[in-house]
C-alpha cells in the first residue's frame, strides 16, 4: 500500500509596508492645526478671565471707596448734639485742630493733613482731596464744675484726645485727660451757653482726608485710596484703604442752587451752605496687560492695558442746613 502523503500548508505572503514622508507631513501638519486651535482656545478664556477679574476687582474697590467715604460725608457737621455752623474754639493749628467740617481742595491745593509728593503714602500730585470732621463715641454730662466734667456712664476713651461739648444751641473744641472713672478735664474749660441749659453731651471728635496717594507699587499701578485719620489719642494716622483708585474728584451742591459746581467754596460760610457732593471715582485693575493693545485709547483701557472704570455717586449730608 502506498503511503498518503500529509499536504503542505502554505501561509499567503503578507507585504508590510510604513508610512509615506508625505502621510507623516500630513499627520504633523493635522496635529499642530489641532493643538494651535486647543492652545487658542485657552488662550482666549484665560484672556476673557483676567478681563472679567480685572472689572470684578474695579468695581468692587469702587463700591468699597464710595461706602467709606459717604459715611463720612454723611457724618459731617454733627457735633452728636445736631449741626453747629460755628464751633467758637480751635484747638490748635492742626487740620483737625480747627472746626472745618467740610473742606474740599482742588488739584493745585495744598492740604496740612498729607505733603504731596512722590514718597509712600503722600499725595499724588493734581488730585482732589478732601477734609471731612464730625463726632463719634458718645457721653451725657452729669455736672460741670470749672473744668471738670462729670459724666452718667464710665469715661472709657474719652479720656484723652480731642473732644466736642455742646447742647442744642452751642458746641466747642476741647483737649479731654482722665479725671476719674466717670470724669474727664476739659482744656480750656467749658464755657456754659445757658445756666438753665448747660453743655450735657460730650463726644469724640472724628476727623478725615481722603486722598489719591502713591503706594509704592509700580506694578499694581502705583496708586491708592488713602486717608488720614485723627485717632482717639489726638495723633493722626496715615492708611492706605485701597489700591487700583488713581483719581478723586469732587463737584459740590450749594442749598438752593441749581445745579453742582467744581468750583470748591473758598470761606466758611459758603461750606456751610453745601448740602451734597457728587464723587467721581477712577479705578484700575492691579494686574497690567489685562486689555489688548488695540483697544489702547479706550475710556476704559488705563496705564500699561489695566482696566479702567469711572463711577460717579452723589451723596448727601445728612446734616445738611
Amino acid at each position: 500500500m502506498k503511503a498518503r502523503t500529509q499536504p503542505s500548508l502554505h501561509l499567503p505572503t503578507v507585504t508590510q509596508r510604513g508610512l509615506s514622508l508625505v502621510e507623516v507631513m500630513v499627520t504633523l501638519a493635522i496635529g499642530m492645526v489641532v493643538t494651535l486651535g486647543i492652545v487658542g482656545i485657552m488662550g482666549i478664556n484665560q484672556q476673557n478671565l483676567r478681563i472679567t477679574e480685572g472689572l470684578s476687582e474695579s468695581q468692587e474697590n469702587a463700591r468699597m471707596a464710595f461706602e467709606l467715604i459717604a459715611r463720612d460725608v454723611r457724618q459731617a457737621r454733627d457735633t452728636s448734639c445736631g449741626p453747629v455752623n460755628s464751633i467758637p474754639i480751635n484747638l490748635n493749628a492742626n487740620w483737625w485742630g480747627q472746626w472745618q467740617p467740610i473742606l474740599g481742595f482742588s488739584g493745585s491745593s495744598v492740604t496740612t493733613a498729607v505733603a504731596t509728593g512722590d514718597g509712600i503714602g503722600q499725595r499724588v500730585a493734581d488730585t482732589q482731596a478732601v477734609q471731612l470732621q464730625g463726632s463719634g463715641e458718645t457721653r451725657i454730662i452729669q455736672k460741670i464744675t470749672g473744668s471738670k466734667l462729670d459724666l452718667q456712664s464710665e469715661a472709657g476713651s474719652m479720656g484723652s484726645g480731642p473732644v466736642i461739648v455742646c447742647d442744642l444751641q452751642t458746641a466747642s473744641l476741647h483737649t479731654a485727660a482722665t479725671a476719674g472713672s466717670s470724669a474727664i478735664t476739659t482744656a480750656p474749660e467749658v464755657k456754659i451757653s445757658n445756666s438753665d441749659n448747660p453743655q450735657f453731651q460730650v463726644s469724640r471728635l472724628t476727623a478725615v482726608t481722603w486722598y489719591i496717594g502713591n503706594n509704592g507699587r509700580a506694578a499694581e499701578g502705583g496708586r491708592s485710596l488713602y486717608r488720614v485719620r485723627l485717632q482717639p489719642d489726638g495723633n493722626p494716622i496715615t492708611e492706605e484703604i485701597l489700591p487700583g483708585v488713581v483719581d478723586l474728584s469732587l463737584r459740590y451742591h450749594a442749598k438752593n442752587a441749581n445745579d453742582f459746581t467744581d468750583t470748591a467754596p473758598t470761606t466758611p460760610d459758603a461750606w456751610n451752605l453745601v448740602n451734597a457732593i457728587e464723587l467721581t471715582l477712577t479705578t484700575e485693575s492691579t494686574q497690567r496687560n489685562v486689555t489688548s493693545e488695540a483697544a489702547s485709547g479706550s475710556e476704559l483701557v488705563g496705564s500699561d492695558g489695566r482696566m479702567r472704570r469711572q463711577i460717579t455717586h452723589v451723596i448727601s449730608l445728612r446734616n445738611t442746613l
